[in-house]
């Protein structure tokens, strides 16, 4: 994401509040219990919402958003662990987390499906997986323009694609989907998994 990025990310991300979106992050954090890993933390903005969670671990391949995280961490430093790493690579062992969580991340990651296998690969049986996400809405118009801008929109904004289908390849990553959640005629979706 680099400075400039990180640095812009709050401002840019606090107009959609209003919306829903603080709310929607409160959502997927709620769900997470025992040891929670979050993918894509960012710039921290989940951190301070954390209540049920024994220990988060947190991952972003980017250290300029990581260093802005670390003052997030709401006087929790050391139930918070932030890591440089890829969700595409994850560094921890077999089945080691009870909840993984992410917001607005699967827009951004370079292999989806590899990620959401490392996800799973990294979830206890019966964990919980939640997201929320912006993908490809169902109105063939609106999904044709967000087809058409996601090549130039991606370039500008970190490498994010408006136009992925996020349930379908949840789905086909393995993971029972218990409800999904449209937000803004499904811009948006909220997605209750478990592995």
């Amino acid at each position: 994401m680099g400075e400039l990025l990180a640095a812009m990310y709050d401002p840019l991300i606090a107009p959609f509040d209003p919306l829903g979106v603080r709310h929607w992050r409160e959502w997927v954090v709620r769900a997470a219990r025992g040891r929670v890993l979050e993918l894509g933390v960012g710039t921290g903005l989940n951190l301070p919402l954390y209540r049920a969670a024994a220990s988060i671990a947190a991952i972003d391949p980017d250290g300029a958003s990581l260093r802005r995280a670390l003052a997030r961490r709401n006087g929790r430093g050391e139930a918070i662990t932030l890591y440089q790493a890829r969700a595409e690579e994850l560094p921890f062992a077999d089945e080691s987390f009870d909840s993984v969580v992410g917001t607005l991340t699967f827009c951004t990651i370079g292999d989806p499906a590899r990620a959401l296998g490392e996800a799973r690969r990294v979830l206890k049986p019966g964990g919980t997986f939640r997201l929320v996400e912006h993908v490809r809405v169902e109105n063939r118009f609106i999904a044709g323009a967000q087809d058409w801008i996601t090549p130039v929109w991606k370039e500008f904004a970190g490498g994010c694609h408006l136009n992925r289908d996020t349930r379908a390849a949840v789905e086909r990553a393995g993971f029972r989907v218990r409800a999904v959640q449209r937000h803004i005629g499904g811009l948006f979706i909220g997605i209750d998994a478990v592995k």
